[in-house]
């Protein structure tokens, strides 16, 4: 084993967890509105800097984080951080209890619109900016970004609309050995589809109604065909570390660190880059970053498939999350199902363009798919306590509504799309 790979599987492997318990970790990602709906940019005197500022003057305890200018403050109980385009995200630290979550969360909701409702501002949920279009965003003043924008920009179509165009949530889980590494990540691709599905918040983007679903995995799709989605041998049975490893070692990073500059690193991959030695965890911490899986592998594992929405839903995902990938009976049954019906990453794909076409329609696995979502609703509440199973009724409303409810069309139109 190539020394750069076997630095990779022994991080991995530090990540390994002894306790059983049952941790999550949260981050969901906001756009911050004007009252005309279009988005607002980080820099002026109304700008998200001053947002920022003034948001971070009520938590005394907040440490700023800087690359010059503000980007964000970290609190006991979470980091608050801007991605490129100044969406707005908050990062919990990871907890077992769901009422955990859902308390640091509304807290943070009302702070932050205590100070929006002095700029007039709003701060909005969605899978994809509603309104604004991406090429009119600036960054923000971060080199990381400004390398990541100049790849992409290079390559596919879709890395614009990603970075300055799109906000999502993400659920972090533990792994307790290889093994279980292995059944997880499997287990939440396969089950992703209908994830997906249920947490999809994207009604339009850049001005127009969306006819399809799942727009933001469009997007994702469209950026870098090598760095996203899912990774090659996947559902394999011999799936572990080293081949995860190996996804990583075949990636391009797009810049790396010197001492205290970023150097991009054009067409070379890592395995090129750091031939003949080991890898420090400051340099696995950024390739690992620099990949951008549906679910990605670091000390933790990353569900990072659904769209940006409110509580009750984000509540809703994080018991649904819970009760499937952290039972043996959600997990067992995704192993069954792969097995048996011979699954690949290609399949994934199909499964996808599906509810792209016909949305909640859709034949998933050989069901209806809201026949579907009710049986990994079903098995999700056998493995949660009482009160957290109450959480998974929020999605109730999703199934029988074909959706997250929203106002109606005529009157999002005049909303979003004036």
């Amino acid at each position: 084993m190539s020394d750069w790979k076997e630095s990779l599987v022994d991080y991995f492997k530090d990540g390994i967890k002894d306790s059983r318990r049952p941790i999550l970790g949260v981050e969901i990602e906001h756009f911050i509105l004007d009252k005309t709906m279009k988005a607002v940019p980080y820099g002026g005197e109304k700008g998200i800097k001053a947002v920022l500022s003034e948001f971070m003057s009520l938590y005394p305890e907040a440490k700023g984080i800087y690359e010059g200018d503000l980007l964000g403050f970290s609190v006991p109980d979470f980091d608050i951080t801007l991605e490129p385009a100044s969406q707005l995200e908050i990062s919990i630290r990871p907890v077992e209890e769901i009422s955990r979550i859902k308390n640091i969360y509304d807290a943070f909701r009302r702070n932050l619109e205590t100070v929006l409702n002095k700029y007039e501002y709003r701060i909005a949920n969605a899978g994809c900016q509603p309104v604004s279009k991406v090429a009119d965003l600036d960054l923000i003043p971060k080199r990381r970004y400004e390398l990541m924008n100049a790849y992409f920009n290079n390559i596919g179509t879709g890395g614009m609309e990603m970075m300055r165009g799109s906000a999502s949530m993400q659920i972090s889980i533990d792994y307790r050995s290889e093994e279980d590494f292995k059944r997880k990540i499997q287990g939440a691709y396969y089950y992703s589809p209908i994830l997906k599905l249920l947490m999809d918040n994207s009604i339009s983007f850049q001005g127009k109604l969306l006819n399809e679903k799942l727009k933001r995995t469009d997007i994702w799709r469209r950026v870098d065909p090598n760095r996203c989605h899912a990774m090659p041998g996947l559902f394999s049975e011999d799936f572990g570390f080293g081949t995860y490893a190996d996804f990583i070692g075949d990636l391009k990073p797009i810049f790396l660190k010197d001492k205290e500059e970023l150097i991009p690193t054009g067409d070379k991959c890592v395995a090129e880059l750091y031939a003949g030695r080991s890898l420090n965890d400051e340099e696995i911490a950024h390739l690992l970053s620099m990949s951008f899986p549906d679910v990605r592998l670091k000390h933790v594992l990353e569900i990072r498939i659904a769209d940006s929405v409110t509580s009750p839903y984000a509540e809703g995902y994080c018991a649904l999350v819970k009760g499937m990938l952290y039972s043996q009976e959600g997990l067992d049954l995704a192993q069954r199902k792969i097995k048996e019906a011979g699954f690949m990453e290609a399949d994934l794909l199909k499964v996808e363009d599906e509810i792209m076409k016909n949305g909640w329609n859709a034949v998933i696995y050989g069901m209806p798919a809201k026949e579907a979502a009710e049986q990994l609703l079903e098995i999700a509440k056998e493995n949660l306590s009482v009160e957290e199973m109450g959480y998974l009724d929020a999605f109730k409303n999703v199934i029988a509504y074909g959706g997250i409810p929203m106002v109606s069309e005529e009157a999002y139109k005049n909303l979003y799309c004036a």
